[in-house]
């Protein structure tokens, strides 16, 4: 060991001694290396004598020093920029600017990896794509992630339509790390970055470009880069967008024809919803219809807002020629809510204003910038304000230490942001479900009963629903969330060859939600007594990296790149929540106001990771280059005996246009290969501490507590889930890289996943947690980019991609037939969706003798297995960017879509089953309102014969023979039943879209206009969310699920850029 660390030593003062020589007969040259377009530094920049090895690197303000013949020539190197050679001539100050990279240009530009280590694209085994910060500015998102959909192939952003959701982000399909300024944060709020800060966002896609940041990376990782202070006087830059809701890409369309209530009948009793009242369907008498017999010319029922007279009676007749009496005065029953949704929906408004000063002088810079976002939602009463402070800098304390810092403060707040989702909380339920056209929304606006202002709320029924105006102002969510986190980094450059950094970077949130439940509000049935809850968060990380860095030319054949560092990451959360069970004082919302005594629960969590790594990279002969990486990550709430793991990757790049002579149309050929191997590091995400065996809060016996043991028990020796990754991949480019394609294949293979196996009783459990079953993901990722075409007056820039992944079961290892549960086989995808309806091999709905399917009507055993309907990962998911140049103007849309994939639409169901669906009117609804039994569904019957199936739904023997289904039934019993879903291949639609994401026109001011005004201006017309193509109706197919989505809206408006 001894004899190893001498020789270690020795190569490492040979490498310095060498590093430091300096030839005889040389003189001293020293100067400046600046960006031709901002004048800023370029640090570590490379500057070396021309047919020589060795050199110098630019220090932390640019500079250089180097010895060199009086005759020699000088190459000037960075990453992302084009090389310069210059003539010494005896010169002993030698400052020169570097042109940015062609847009064309491949291979030499630099990208940030992990770890915040820039390196050039060609040198990577591994795919990265990167997204310029500039794209970010003119069309808002109300996040910048969500500025990301269709712009990255491999990256799935699902947008949603509801106010103050995040997107759901899934690389490859799992949640990548994100990283801002090189500080991991796991807990990323997409809300708190500024959009107008972020310099560009490079995405590391799959295991092999995360694994260096260990567990937290398997997934991959998306690195936000923000802005940085540039060389030169106080510069001013004013940033304001505004955008209106210009319209509904897709808005549910409700049907105008029928009413509330059921059978075609309906009566306004006591707002019980029982009896007449329908039970609150909207399966009720037609509307508009003549009757010369009252005074309004149209039938008149008894509804909510009848005149009531205690001593009067009314009769009203039906259409199935029954009656009904009571002391409600008959109104006209005609169509006044035809168009309670647009009536009910505010416009929405999503505004952004940013300002940031920047400046900077030879020692460093600075930047502070402030933005606000306020976004009002379409909900009245709903809002949501986020302000951003950002303030950063570097300085040179000397000639070789360097300092970077940044901090940033950000709020999220709203006094009330709407309930999401299938339920009562959420407005949708009540507005589009559950009031019929013959209930005027605009009626409800005063939505307290009279005389009883804060006790009852006033509406249409009085047990089943709200009325969504005492709901929009009474049923508040509170939301407020206080964002900070920064770094600091210093970097010591000892020599050109040796560096050192030191990283400190935070993150840490408080979060307080609170929750308004007015007294008379509904839930399921129940009438609330009111109620408040209050719910805090503190939440706080800190990452400490250390990085010892070696940099060496050999010789033109041979370059290395070493790196070793240490990292000690800890976070701490701790939560609080307290809730009331009732209001002694209505509208007095405290927990000290509540009837019973207040639930409460806290939890605390804590975890830190210790972590060492090294890396290598070797670049040989000019086109070949290889990285290894390797990282050991110690947990501290892992078992003890097995709470350390390594971490390894590797990668090989080959560019063979520097190594081949090819013909001349290929300027640019490079393959790739990596592989990795990386497991969660974590038993539970949500629960660290889950694999600990502690006694459990029970239920309360005559108020005595109690605690229970756990029935389940986890394997002391469980390891956390593992994925050995594998990439390969393609990038050429063409005609001077004017078309440049880029390909990629990966191929995951996870394994030590969980399975909850069962236990004998006897042993005091129920079942035991264990490693079990591999699964394969696979998948395709292309990238098509180019400059069609280009003259001195104008230019067409164009990128498409599109990508897949799926995922198989590989083994399923504690399984004696290759099955996991029913249908999932060994080899099956496992996204498969899976129907419990009886149907036919050929998916034709099997009914029963009474003319209802047989999965309802109990009279016939059709079979007890489902049906594969399809899968729900789709084939291929795809975006397309433009960009058009004309002198002062520019224009840039951004297409995206998916192809392929079903998507399950509650709101579809839930329509068809209430009665409010447009495809419910049709002549058997009026047939049925008259007590006729009309309807057949489609389908087919049994006629003889029978099935066997194995235990896994596999048709052993099959005899049956059928007949097209006969028996009339009632059609609203029909739908109340199923829903017609055997018409709707029970609500899974093809998930296939198109959309025209984001359009702008840009017009940037010519300098002779705004001379002595400021510097650059530029106004742009944006729009977002403009159109929409697909196959599901009434919900956008965007955020790939639907639970009762708000509607989607366009958005137009106006951004103005001005530089001072």
């Amino acid at each position: 060991m001894r004899k190893l660390i001498v020789i270690v030593v020795m190569v490492l003062f040979c490498c310095m001694v060498t590093a430091t020589s300096i030839h005889a007969q040389t003189i001293k040259i020293q100067g400046t290396l600046r960006s031709a377009t901002d004048s800023s530094v370029l640090q570590g920049a490379s500057v070396v004598i021309k047919g020589k090895t060795g050199g110098s690197i630019t220090n932390t303000t640019g500079g250089y020093v180097i010895y060199a013949p009086p005759d020699a020539t000088l190459v000037f190197s960075y990453i992302g920029f084009i090389s310069k050679e210059v003539i010494v001539r005896d010169q002993k100050k030698i400052d020169v600017l570097l042109q940015p990279a062609a847009e064309n240009q491949l291979g030499d530009v630099a990208v940030t990896t992990a770890l915040g280590i820039k390196k050039e694209q060609k040198a990577l085994g591994y795919s990265v794509q990167q997204v310029n910060g500039a794209t970010l500015e003119k069309v808002k998102s109300s996040t910048a992630v969500g500025a990301l959909v269709g712009k990255v192939a491999g990256l799935n952003i699902k947008n949603t339509t509801d106010l103050f959701r995040n997107p759901g982000i899934s690389l490859r399909g799992e949640s990548p790390l994100i990283v801002i300024d090189g500080i991991p944060d796991p807990n990323a709020d997409p809300y708190k970055i500024n959009a107008d800060d972020i310099e560009n966002i490079t995405v590391l896609k799959g295991t092999a470009a995360g694994a260096l940041y260990g567990a937290i990376g398997i997934h991959g990782a998306i690195l936000y880069t923000t802005k940085k202070g540039a060389r030169g006087q106080l510069s001013v830059t004013l940033n304001s967008s505004t955008m209106f809701q210009a319209g509904y890409t897709r808005i549910p369309k409700v049907q105008h024809t029928y009413g509330g209530g059921d059978q075609g009948k309906y009566a306004y009793i006591d707002g019980s919803g029982g009896g007449l009242e329908g039970g609150g369907w909207i399966w009720g008498p037609k509307l508009d219809q003549k009757d010369a017999n009252t005074e309004s010319g149209f039938v008149e029922l008894p509804q909510y807002n009848s005149p009531y007279d205690p001593d009067k009676t009314y009769s009203v007749t039906y259409a199935d020629g029954s009656t009904y009496s009571g002391h409600y005065k008959p109104l006209p029953w005609v169509s006044r809510g035809s168009d309670n949704i647009k009536n009910f929906f505010q416009p929405g408004i999503l505004s952004t204003n940013s300002i940031a000063a920047s400046v900077g002088s030879d020692k460093g810079s600075f930047r502070v910038s402030a933005a606000h976002t306020y976004q009002k939602g379409l909900v009245p009463n709903t809002s949501v304000n986020n302000s951003t402070f950002s303030i950063g800098g570097n300085y040179a304390l000397t000639a070789k230490l360097n300092l970077d810092a940044k901090l940033t403060y950000n709020r999220e707040y709203s006094d009330n942001y709407p309930t999401t989702g299938y339920s009562p909380q959420n407005i949708l339920y009540n507005l589009i479900l559950w009031i019929g056209p013959d209930v005027d929304i605009r009626d409800l606006r005063n939505y307290w009963a009279k005389d009883q202002e804060g006790i009852q709320q006033r509406n249409y029924n009085l047990s089943w629903y709200n009325n969504p105006y005492f709901q929009a102002y009474e049923y508040l969510n509170g939301y407020v969330k206080d964002n900070t986190f920064g770094q600091a980094t210093m970097t010591y450059q000892f020599n050109k060859d040796f560096s050192l950094v030191f990283r400190n970077g935070f993150n840490a949130y408080a979060e307080n939600t609170t929750t308004k439940v007015p007294k008379s509000y509904i839930g399921y049935g129940d009438k609330s007594l009111g109620n408040y809850s209050d719910a805090k968060t503190n939440y706080f990380d800190i990452t400490s990296d250390l990085i010892l860095t070696y940099k060496h030319t050999f010789s033109d054949q041979l370059n290395i790149n070493l790196s070793a560092g240490a990292s000690n990451a800890y976070r701490n959360s701790k939560y609080l929540y307290g809730a009331t069970d009732g209001l002694t004082v209505p509208e007095l919302y405290t927990l000290s106001n509540s009837i019973n005594p207040v639930s409460a629960s806290s939890s605390l969590e804590e975890r830190r990771t210790a972590s060492l790594y090294g890396t290598a990279d070797i670049e040989a002969l000019k086109f070949l280059y290889f990285s290894f990486t390797g990282r050991r990550d110690q947990t501290s709430t892992l078992p003890v005996e097995n709470n350390a793991y390594f971490y390894p990757s590797a990668g090989l790049s080959a560019v063979l246009s520097d190594a081949l002579k090819l013909p001349k149309i290929i300027s640019f050929l490079k393959l790739r290969a990596s592989w990795a191997k990386v497991n969660t590091g974590i038993i539970n995400s949500s629960d660290p501490y889950s694999h600990i065996l502690t006694y459990e809060n029970g239920s309360k016996w005559n108020s005595v507590p109690s605690l229970y043991w756990p029935t389940s028990v986890i394997n002391p020796i469980l390891i956390p889930q593992t994925t050995k990754s594998g990439e390969y991949g393609l990038t050429l480019g063409l005609l001077d890289n004017r078309i440049n394609i880029d390909a990629t294949y990966f191929r995951n293979v996870n394994s030590n996943n969980y399975v909850q196996v069962p236990q004998s009783q006897a042993s005091g459990y129920t079942s035991v947690l264990q490693n079990a079953d591999i699964y394969l993901k696979k998948g395709w990722e292309f990238v098509l980019s180019g400059i069609p075409v280009k003259t001195a007056d104008f230019k067409w820039e164009t990128t498409l991609n599109f990508s897949n992944n799926h995922e198989w079961l590989k083994k399923a290892t504690l399984s004696g037939n290759g099955y996991i549960g029913t249908y999932l086989k060994e080899g099956g995808r496992t996204d498969q969706i899976i129907t419990g309806d009886y149907l036919t091999p050929d998916g034709q709905a099997i009914y029963g003798s009474d003319g209802y399917p047989a999965s309802t009507s109990g009279t016939l055993d059709a079979g007890i297995y489902g049906y594969k309907l399809g899968y729900a990962d789709p084939d291929w998911i795809y975006g397309f960017q433009n960009n058009f140049t004309y002198h002062n103007f520019q224009l840039s849309f951004s297409l995206d879509g998916r192809l392929g994939g079903l998507i399950y639409s509650s709101t579809n169901q839930k329509m068809w089953w209430g009665g409010t669906a447009l495809g419910t009117v049709t002549k058997y609804r009026d047939d049925a309102i008259e007590g006729k039994n009309t309807y057949v569904g489609p389908g087919v019957v049994i006629t003889e014969g029978s099935v066997t199936y194995d235990d896994h739904g596999n048709i052993l023997k099959d005899t049956r023979t059928y007949a097209p289904n006969t028996t009339p039934v009632n059609y609203i019993s029909f739908m109340q039943s199923t829903s017609g879903g055997m018409s709707n291949n029970y609500f899974y639609y093809s998930g296939t879209y198109l959309k025209l994401r984001e359009v702008s026109l840009t017009y940037t001011f010519p300098e002779k206009w705004i001379k002595g005004i400021c510097k650059q201006a530029s106004v742009s017309l944006i729009g977002n969310n403009l159109f929409l193509l697909s196959k599901i109706p009434n919900v956008d197919p965007d955020a790939e699920s639907d639970n009762l989505q708000s509607p989607s809206i366009r958005s137009m408006g106006v951004n103005l850029n001005i530089k001072f």
